[in-house]
């Protein structure tokens, strides 16, 4: 068994088995981009169940997947609750719980990692950082994956919130992130990881750097065209997944109407998307909506029974 085996089975283990009945996907909708979309269960403690998952991810949001098994196999974690502390203190700079992004981050992180099991994870953002000392910016996550379809590359977005702004934040991100030069500087900084990896994201992240070292003196334009032509040429798909995760009380009022409810949702943001127009300069991406309203936004960061609860 390979160590990326052995993530998964870990994994599976310690998120996915308890996940039964916490998150409820359902059927995805393709139109102009692809629509997915999700609920947590309905019960008294629902929401605080959710944040206990998504808390429990946290040992695998922040550390690469040969540095999980590495702990697991020299027993260093008494529980996953243990991990999770660890992980929010020593890998995570510090944050302001009521306002920081942590809680969208890991939540489509563990939203990718259970629905897409065979992605790897390229970059883990809390090992980078940027002349500031803070995480590196622009794209919550970071993801290679292999299937029957070929190689994709995954760089996405998180907004935890109000629904418009979760929608307005999101489209912002769409119009700024994605265009070649940005995409570009991201990957040129995130090329040089250096723990355990696939093959197939070896020999991406070489090219890269080979054009990141032979285009050094070039002007960004150039660099960028470079970047995306050896993208294209490895038929490397490019797939933005964008989570809007939002407070909705009235979601979640009767449990028999929730299918009604999630397609209403979805009609809603459907509409909204597919009015808007985005441009991409030599690529052709996947466009993803998580669609995830949640009970109440304050109880799953709450430091008392929610996210942050034991870590801070």
């Amino acid at each position: 068994m390979d160590y990326l085996e052995e993530y998964r089975e870990i994994y599976n283990k310690e998120v996915l088995e308890a996940n039964k009945g916490i998150i409820l996907a359902f059927m995805p909708y393709k139109d102009k981009y692809t629509y997915k979309t999700f609920c947590h269960g309905i019960s008294d403690d629902s929401v605080e169940k959710l944040a206990e998952l998504m808390r429990h991810n946290l040992l695998f949001y922040c550390f690469g997947e040969d540095e999980v098994v590495d702990y697991y196999k020299k027993g260093y974690f008494s529980s996953i609750e243990t991990a999770a502390k660890y992980a929010y203190m020593k890998r995570l700079p510090k944050r302001t719980p009521n306002t920081d992004g942590l809680p969208g981050e890991v939540l489509l992180d563990l939203l990718i990692q259970l629905y897409t099991p065979d992605a790897y994870k390229l970059t883990v953002r809390t090992l980078l950082r940027q002349n500031d000392n803070n995480e590196i910016k622009g794209y919550d996550l970071t993801y290679f994956t292999r299937d029957s379809s070929g190689i994709s590359l995954w760089l996405g977005q998180a907004k935890l919130g109000g629904k418009e702004y979760c929608k307005q934040s999101i489209n912002k991100d769409l119009h700024t992130k994605y265009v070649d030069s940005y995409l570009s500087q991201q990957l040129f900084f995130i090329c040089d990881k250096r723990i355990h990896i696939s093959d197939d994201a070896k020999a991406i992240l070489e090219a890269i750097e080979r054009i990141n070292i032979a285009t050094i003196s070039d002007d960004d334009i150039s660099r960028s065209n470079r970047l995306i032509s050896v993208l294209n040429n490895m038929n490397i798909k490019i797939r933005i997944p964008c989570l809007l995760a939002y407070g909705d009380e009235c979601f979640y009022k009767n449990k028999d109407k929730i299918y009604e409810q999630i397609e209403n949702e979805k009609t809603c943001i459907v509409k909204y998307f597919n009015s808007k127009k985005y441009a991409f300069h030599g690529f052709f991406p996947e466009i993803i909506f998580f669609i995830f309203p949640i009970e109440s936004i304050d109880r799953l960061r709450s430091k008392e029974d929610g996210f942050y609860a034991g870590l801070c």
